[in-house]
């Protein structure tokens, strides 16, 4: 486990320990925030879907911009808004893909 934490502190450029924990709370709070403003914003939005299917794939685009939203939010007011803006940036870039021009 310390050889993984080394790692991605090097990776992510993080010098101390303390940051490296504040970061993993702040993605804590995001996925466990994340699962009820989805489930909030549907109600409220009225947005039932009845096909298991076509559920599973809404959510899972629902989910990936409401925790793209919350992760940078929630990073910026906790001080950490150059660490999850680049980020977000580098996982849209994995999921989407690179622009070529």
């Amino acid at each position: 486990m310390k050889k993984i934490w080394t790692k991605w502190k090097i990776k992510w450029g993080i010098e101390s320990d303390r940051r490296m924990i504040w970061i993993f709370v702040i993605f804590a709070i995001t996925g466990s925030a994340t699962v009820f403003v989805r489930k909030g914003l549907f109600r409220a939005l009225g947005i039932e879907i009845e096909s298991p299917v076509l559920a599973f794939f809404i959510k899972l685009v629902a989910i990936y911009f409401i925790y793209q939203l919350l992760l940078f939010t929630l990073g910026t007011l906790l001080g950490e808004h150059k660490f999850f803006w680049w980020f977000i940036k580098k996982m849209n870039r994995r999921m989407i893909g690179k622009k070529t021009e």
